[in-house]
């Protein structure tokens, strides 16, 4: 089988991989990666599914001979990108410790004169050459034995692809781009003649001195031009030829894969934040943790000595194992304990295989109930809900490093396998690595194996507390975070009560509503087609009816709903009102109508999952169903939450604070008329909406609209564009509204240019309970990553904020509630609400409690 050789150019793939990724991605320490995590996926690429025999990536470095030639070559190109610049020089050392030989050497050549020139060579040798590059430039060189791949695109280009694609065969490539010129390059071509006119050209007469000579064949303006351009055309072929005869003592030996360098790899991977390139690679980790000293107990006297231990150094990480991660459902399997970094064991209590100690729980609950005995754990949540479905309480929550790494990095993953490498180096066992040859449960686990996969949860729990340093966030991890983990286990255990009578009868009104919608739909349309097909959409309304286009997107011109709307105030066409309320039904049916029955449990109540570490501003999110997200405004939405009943002499009583973060803004601004606003208790849109309106006499309803998008968007770095697309306005209204708002609250103004100036020299956006989170970007010279940055470093604090204290009206109102009205309970949080069920007969002493509670929290 004939060997090949890969000549990657290290340039253009750097380049591409940084603009091609939109995220912002970081390292742990801020440094920027998303050129390297572009770069790094090619590598493995190539590694891993091309396999090559030989590599060689190159770098462009100096000056190249064709700035001598015109000094306007590539002139007009921009200095690289900043951040582009900071992770330039790590790109070599990664291919390095890939295995994969570079070059970087500033000789007066650019990368593809070197790949040319080794192409040539090693094909010639009867190799097979791959060149890896995005550079149309290299079509010139592809032949029988050299091809073309485009990595982004998993393309591979031989002679008749480049043939189809730009018209001529590769022979020609270098012609066709004389006559043309290249944009990119900043080179000149003939004004006028494009690719398709160029390759017809050459088609007749073979060459670009063919073309210029027959130029009065051409006639025409075109031939005129042609004719005049003759030392454009040829300085241009001077500049577009890759050299294939550059001196270089490079041989075929040299550029023989090496063993991957897996310590430096790891390492650099590791630093850069990208653990999942670790665990793809299979890399080895030289990790710090010990699992030699786990073991088995399975001896009620050994398990008594071990719980002894633990009462004498007051602390322990805690990790269960189960038959479900529901944990409504979840039957213990076995408890792994840790309370030393030395100190790590396995109790067995119902594995199918093996021997148990059945009655285990019986030794371990007076520890576990123990609210001296420091519990830690890594998503304690889960434990607590398992453990208290079988009518044990863990008290004493002290630390849960999963929430300890939110606070301290929001913006990365907080699973422990991430935890685990990011934080110790360690790779950890895999639960389905453990459990695949067992039906994919634990309890089916032979004892021993289990063990070692048990107790290193526990483990690294613990390795993890003593590693983490929670010092910046200590208060709001001890005084919020751990404190909420076991009202939040209660609420999702408690669940919410559910009619799913009433929720099949509504969906049987929406889905007759759709019926008649889509019949409408047909008849307006003249035809029948797919009301959820975008594309077949786009036809009708651009095809059919003419509609004028607007934005166009990879499948067509748009129909979303804001194009949807546009064009409805542009054309007041009837099927476009008529397609926007089937989607918005067809949505309220597939997300709630018919989704929530699904999840109703035996109980009656549907458990939803809210989670304390996902949002980068400190919100609860809620999943599986998500029941923040309910609409209220609508006649739908409310007839949604009403299929929510309380239980028989129960009632749900719904807290929601008002205006929670134009409050805090207002507390940020200190002073001015938002301020003042709030402290006379007035209806802050409505004397908003007076000021833009310019006064009384000129006031609307619809100012106070337009004082409401104002006051809440600018909490999100609103712009006039968005404010007059959400109120249908003009922009320069937008605009006008936006400099009165301003000029009435000018505190507003310097409140968000003080958190842009603080976040820029803090590098953090703060919360007033100090939740932090990261904010890069601030001085990028791309307006739309500065902007998007600076929307983080004015909203976080004002969001974050409020989320806090709402985090800590929970706290209170569930303490209220287990001290003086034990039968009502917490069920839900959403964003600025609390819900509770309770006896009807308590209902308004709990508001009296509950609203005094909320109103006090800060």
């Amino acid at each position: 089988m004939t060997k090949r050789v890969f000549l990657v150019d290290g340039s253009n793939q750097a380049y591409r991989a940084f603009f091609a990724i939109q995220a912002d991605l970081r390292a742990p320490d801020g440094f920027p990666t998303k050129a390297l995590y572009g770069f790094v996926r090619i590598l493995i690429s190539l590694f891993k599914k091309h396999k090559p025999d030989y590599v060689l990536v190159v770098f462009d470095k100096g000056k190249s001979f064709r700035v001598e030639l015109d000094p306007e070559y590539k002139g007009h190109r921009p200095e690289k990108p900043e951040e582009l610049q900071q992770q330039w020089p790590e790109f070599s050392p990664l291919c390095e410790a890939f295995g994969f030989s570079t070059f970087e050497q500033a000789i007066g050549y650019e990368a593809d004169d070197i790949i040319g020139t080794l192409a040539t060579r090693f094909a010639s040798q009867g190799l097979d050459v791959v060149i890896v590059s995005n550079d149309k430039d290299f079509g010139q060189l592809v032949t029988d034995k050299v091809s073309l791949f485009n990595p982004i695109k998993n393309e591979m280009m031989g002679i008749p692809e480049v043939t189809d694609k730009w018209g001529v065969p590769p022979s020609q490539i270098v012609d066709l781009l004389a006559l043309i010129g290249d944009k990119s390059d900043n080179i000149k071509g003939i004004s006028g003649v494009g690719q398709k006119k160029a390759a017809g050209y050459l088609a007749k007469y073979n060459t670009w001195q063919g073309v210029i000579e027959n130029a009065s064949k051409i006639g025409g303006k075109t031939g005129v031009k042609i004719a005049e351009a003759a030392d454009v055309v040829k300085l241009a072929n001077q500049l577009v030829e890759i050299k294939t005869d550059v001196p270089l003592d490079i041989s075929l030996e040299s550029l023989t894969i090496g063993r991957i360098d897996n310590k430096n790899l790891v390492k650099k991977l590791l630093r850069f934040g990208f653990q999942k390139f670790v665990t793809d690679l299979d890399l080895t980790i030289e990790s710090t943790v010990d699992r030699s000293h786990y073991r088995l107990v399975d001896d009620l006297t050994e398990l008594q000595n071990v719980i002894d231990q633990i009462f004498s150094v007051k602390k322990v990480a805690i990790d269960l194992e189960t038959t479900s991660l529901n944990a409504l459902e979840a039957k213990i399997v076995g408890v792994s304990l840790c309370w030393s970094p030395v100190d790590a064991v396995y109790v067995p209590i119902a594995h199918s295989t093996g021997k148990n100690l059945v009655n285990a729980m019986e030794y371990l609950t007076p520890m576990l109930t123990d609210p001296t005995i420091k519990k830690i754990g890594q998503n304690l949540k889960y434990d607590f809900k398992v453990l208290l479905v079988n009518q044990i309480e863990m008290l004493g929550i002290a630390e849960d490093t999963m929430l300890s790494d939110y606070l301290l990095h929001v913006n990365k993953k907080h699973n422990l396998d991430s935890l685990a490498l990011r934080h110790l180096h360690h790779k950890t066992i895999k639960y389905d690595e453990v459990t695949k040859e067992y039906q994919g449960k634990f309890q089916f686990v032979p004892v021993d194996k289990a063990m070692t996969y048990a107790a290193e949860d526990a483990h690294l729990a613990f390795l993890l507390y003593q590693k983490l340093d929670t010092t910046p966030v200590k208060k709001l991890l001890n005084e919020i975070e751990i404190p909420l983990v076991p009202i939040i286990a209660k609420m999702e255990l408690q669940g919410i009560p559910v009619d799913r009578k009433r929720f099949e009868n509504l969906s049987l009104e929406l889905n007759e509503k759709l019926k008649f919608l889509t019949a409408s739909i047909y008849k307006e349309a003249g035809c029948e087609f797919n009301i959820n097909s975008p594309k077949q959409v786009s036809k009708i309304l651009y095809e059919d009816r003419g509609l004028p286009t607007t934005k166009k997107t990879r499948s067509g011109f748009s129909t979303d709903s804001q194009t949807l709307e546009l064009l409805q105030l542009r054309t007041s066409d009837p099927i476009l009102p008529l397609i926007q309320e089937y989607r918005e039904i067809a949505k309220l049916v597939g997300t709630y109508a018919e989704a929530l029955p699904k999840y109703i449990k035996s109980n009656g109540r549907i458990h939803t999952s809210l989670h304390q570490a996902i949002t980068e501003t400190g919100r609860l999110s809620s999943s599986e169903p998500n029941l923040q997200n309910i609409p209220i405004k609508t006649p739908i939405g409310r007839k949604i939450r009403q299929c929510f009943v309380p239980a028989k002499g129960n009632v749900f009583l719904s807290f929601d604070y008002s205006q929670l973060e134009l409050r805090v803004l207002a507390h940020y601004c200190k002073t001015g008329g938002l301020f003042d606003a709030f402290i006379n208790d007035e209806d802050i849109h409505k004397k908003t909406g007076v000021e833009i309106a310019g006064g009384t006499l000129f006031y609307k309803p619809e100012h106070r609209r337009a004082a409401k998008a104002i006051n809440y968007g600018l909490i999100y770095g609103m712009s006039a564009f968005r404010l007059a697309r959400e109120l249908k306005i003009q922009q320069r209204q937008a605009k006008s509204y936006m400099e009165t708002y301003f000029a009435q609250y000018p505190e507003v103004r310097q409140y968000m240019t003080e958190s842009i100036e603080q976040a820029k020299a803090t590098g953090y956006a703060y919360t007033l309970l100090k939740r932090r989170r990261p904010v890069f970007g601030l001085k990028s010279k791309k307006k739309n990553e500065r902007e998007a940055a600076e929307r983080i470093a004015m909203n976080t604090p004002i969001q974050g904020s409020a989320a806090d204290l709402v985090k800590i009206a929970m706290l209170r109102v569930s303490k209220i509630l287990e001290n003086r009205f034990p039968k009502a309970k917490l069920l839900l949080q959403i964003h600025d609400e609390l819900l509770i069920e309770g006896p009807i007969e308590q209902s308004q002493a709990i508001t009296d409690a509950v609203t005094s509670a909320m109103e006090t929290v800060y």
